[in-house]
Order: structure tokens, then C-alpha cells, then sequence
């Protein structure tokens, strides 16, 4: 009778470590591509030591942070979470957006940054941009959500110039203007 057990135990042992059940499974702390686009919302975070991300096990970060996500974003598939100083930042994309959602470590959403083309930009602000700046194409919005507060930040372009145009509170205004050089 106790082999039998001995083998049941050896055997489950032996599954675990082959699985990997029992080894932690290491979280990617690859900066994504988009990091430069970070705008002065995060600067200061990034200088708290977001730039420098360390690595860690996922059983090491936060699990009111963890639960947080979760309940936002369930189906999210290979999600890149990286700590800072204030907390955590967790990078991902689903259908063809780029999102960094910020958390405090208390599990409270700080901020959240999407990134896609035009096609995502809700019609009547894509409207208000080709309406206003005639001539002109947009290649990236980002949309800075914080406090229940949406931002927009529109890169558009035409041969000589790209603008950076801002539409925040229902008015547009340009952020920074570029000359393309020849």
C-alpha cells in the first residue's frame, strides 16, 4: 500500500516539474516600441524610475494591482507590466490599439494611454480635425484618459508640415508645429 502512494507522490512531483507548475513564470520587461511617445503626464513618472525597469516574478507585483487589471481587461493576452516608483505600468495591444495603463499601488487606476489611426478616432473629432486643417492627414491619435477627463492628441500631416493639434474640452488648439525637412 505505500508504494503505491509513493508512486502516486513521486509521479505528481515529477508531472509539476515537468509542467512547470511550481516554477514562477518571470515577467517580460521589454520597453515597447511606442515608449517615446510618452507625453508630460508620464515624465515624471519616468523620472521616478520607470525608464529602468527591473525585473520581476509575477507573483511579485501587486495584487490589488493585478486585480485591477484584471476586472478592466480580462481578456488581454501577454500584458508587460513594469514598476515604477509610484506603482505600475502595464503595456499591451488588442485590435490594433496600443494601450499603457497606469496604477497606483493600491490598485487604482492613475491614467490610461491608447494609441491607434484615425479609423478609431470617434467621427466627430476626426471631423473637427480634417474640418479645421483642410489639406491634411492624421497618422496617430493618442487618448489620454485621467480623472473620467479624455484627451486627445492628434499628429497630422500634410507634404511640408506635421502639427501636433490637441482637442480637449469640446475646443482644438495646436500643440507643437514641425517643417518637414527636404
Amino acid at each position: 500500500m505505500r508504494s503505491i502512494y509513493f508512486t502516486i507522490l513521486a509521479a505528481s512531483v515529477f508531472t509539476c516539474l515537468i509542467t512547470g507548475c511550481y516554477a514562477p513564470s518571470k515577467v517580460k520587461n521589454d520597453k515597447p516600441k511606442n515608449a517615446a511617445a510618452d507625453d508630460k503626464v508620464i515624465s515624471e513618472m519616468r523620472q521616478q524610475g520607470l525608464s529602468q525597469p527591473t525585473h520581476h516574478y509575477l507573483t511579485e507585483i501587486n495584487s490589488k494591482v493585478m486585480r485591477s487589471f484584471i476586472s478592466s481587461y480580462s481578456n488581454v493576452t501577454d500584458p508587460k507590466f513594469v514598476k515604477y516608483y509610484g506603482g505600475y505600468v502595464v503595456y499591451f495591444a488588442q485590435d490594433d490599439i496600443r494601450y499603457k495603463v497606469y496604477y497606483m499601488t493600491t490598485g487604482e487606476l492613475k491614467c490610461t494611454i491608447r494609441q491607434y489611426t484615425a479609423r478609431y478616432l470617434p467621427i466627430e473629432y476626426r471631423k473637427l480635425v480634417e474640418d479645421s486643417y483642410p489639406g491634411y492627414s492624421i497618422f496617430l491619435v493618442t487618448e489620454v484618459t485621467k480623472r473620467g477627463r479624455i484627451r486627445y492628441e492628434v499628429k497630422i500631416e500634410n507634404e511640408a508640415t506635421f502639427k501636433d493639434v490637441r482637442l480637449e474640452d469640446g475646443g482644438i488648439r495646436v500643440a507643437n508645429d514641425y517643417v518637414k525637412s527636404k
